[in-house]
């Protein structure tokens, strides 16, 4: 099978062929008439003048044989470059510039002198058999007399014919300069080409990690493929970084409790084994593994929940109440933050409809509450929820006192297991990532700012109009 190369010079010659025929097909003809047409324009005007030139003759002059009208008629075949000859009004030659010549009865001046004109004055014109010729009729002192103007067009014809010999010679040319230059430029695409087909086999053969040189293949369309293969390196990198750092994490993260577990366990069964178990220490231990089965269970519920979410399974879109749905699950930490010495107050300046999936928007505060006490609210602190609308968007904003989040960190945190390190290391690192990510596909988003002192993660959702809302009566008119 033939290469690029190869179909690029024929590509190259089959269009310079076919614009070769094009324009001798489209160019000849057209410049054929358009000379004959000049031609019989020049022959029209000089008739038209010696038309008047032959009113103002002596009716003298105007008699077969007299000098005047051989005068007249070798001046105009001068000017016209062809054959002249005038007629009387009974057929009878007055003067002719060629008497001498003999022609079929078809193709004498004669002819011309019977062509259905309708007066004196009106002009006729034909092109045949490779000749121009034009009559005219012209009102003159000795009654009315036809002058017939006949020229070749051998010279129209030639000139044509050296266009039609040179374009070929011209399309030789420019085929001979376009295989050239297509040679030259097919060489330094191929080369570009080659270049990328060795980067690509290369990252098949020896992974992902050497990155392409971009600038070798230049600017233009090759460089911008190359450019592209290059991003999708880049990123196939990073997404297999971050899949190993995923498995590595979780491994740990799944190591950890699990050994603890066990561990746990083996204790718990040694202690009930004995003649004399001790009960106390066994609930002990008993607590330990519920601590951490719960732990376990956390954590793979936010593992299903990045998977839900990496799967993009759609959510469901209906209005949802921000302001109950937040007071609902403040009231679900209020134990929990009791507990730790904070205390959470809600900030509602009434319904604040908003569009989401109630389920998706319940996770997403939760795991920022969760947050905000576990990193951000220290004993005998306050935790606000404070739940706004503006018309296009509603809003949940949990705002703690604590430590804050530094501003290296605040798109940090938001990756998977990542922790914010003035926040301390407790939890996965999956909350934040897992919100932000359900968030995104609701339409909305989750982000943090300082609050001097702490740190406020805010939910914007797009806002709805209230379900609850009575709908306009109808009123009847009165005709």
């Amino acid at each position: 099978m033939p290469g690029l190369r190869v179909k690029l010079a024929l590509a190259l010659v089959a269009t310079s062929v076919v614009t070769l025929i094009a324009a001798v097909g489209t160019l000849v003809p057209p410049l054929e008439h358009r000379l004959d047409q000049d031609r019989v324009r020049d022959m029209r005007e000089l008739a038209r003048t010696s038309e008047l030139a032959l009113g103002r003759m002596p009716a003298s002059d105007l008699r077969p044989g007299a000098r005047g009208s051989r005068r007249l008629v070798h001046r105009i075949a001068r000017r016209v470059g062809g054959r002249v000859a005038l007629f009387d009004v009974h057929g009878a030659e007055v003067a002719d510039t060629d008497p001498e010549r003999i022609e079929p009865r078809s193709q004498t001046p004669e002819r011309f002198v019977d062509a259905g004109f309708a007066r004196a004055g009106d002009v006729r014109q034909s092109v045949s058999d490779g000749e121009a010729i034009v009559v005219v009729r012209a009102h003159t002192r000795a009654g009315v007399r036809t002058l017939v103007l006949r020229k070749s067009l051998d010279d129209s014809r030639a000139a044509a014919s050296v266009v039609r010999s040179a374009l070929p010679v011209a399309g030789g040319v420019g085929l001979a300069v376009a295989v050239i230059l297509g040679s030259v430029l097919g060489f330094g695409l191929l080369r570009r080409l080659e270049g990328l087909r060795r980067a690509a086999r290369r990252l098949a053969d020896e992974g992902i990690e050497e990155p392409l040189d971009v600038h070798a293949a230049g600017r233009d369309e090759v460089g911008e493929l190359a450019g592209a293969l290059e991003l999708m390196r880049a990123r196939l990198q990073a997404q297999e970084r971050g899949r190993q750092a995923f498995l590595s994490t979780a491994s740990h993260e799944l190591r950890t409790p699990v050994a603890s577990l066990r561990g746990t366990a083996e204790l718990l069964e040694e202690e009930l084994a004995g003649a004399q178990p001790d009960v106390e220490h066994a609930r002990v231990r008993a607590a330990a593994v519920s601590r951490q089965a719960q732990r376990l269970s956390a954590l793979a519920d936010d593992l299903l929940g990045l998977g839900r979410l990496d799967a993009a399974i759609p959510l469901v879109a209906e209005p949802i109440d921000l302001a109950e749905l937040a007071g609902t699950l403040a009231g679900e930490v209020e134990p929990l933050a009791r507990a730790a010495g904070v205390v959470v107050r809600l900030h509602s300046y009434g319904a604040a409809w908003a569009l989401g999936d109630p389920l998706a928007v319940a996770r997403i505060i939760r795991a920022l509450l969760d947050n905000a006490l576990r990193h951000g609210a220290p004993p005998d602190t306050e935790l606000s929820v404070t739940v706004t609308t503006d018309g296009e968007t509603a809003a949940v904003a949990i705002r703690d006192t604590g430590g804050g989040v530094p501003e290296a960190d605040r798109e940090r945190i938001f990756g998977r297991f990542e922790r914010a390190t003035a926040r301390g290391a407790a939890g996965f690192g999956l909350g934040l990532p897992i919100a932000r990510g359900l968030a995104r596909q609701l339409g909305g988003d989750v982000a943090v700012t300082d609050a001097a002192p702490g740190a406020r993660f805010t939910l914007t959702l797009p806002a709805c109009v209230s379900p609850l809302a009575p709908e306009p009566r109808m009123t009847a008119q009165r005709s």
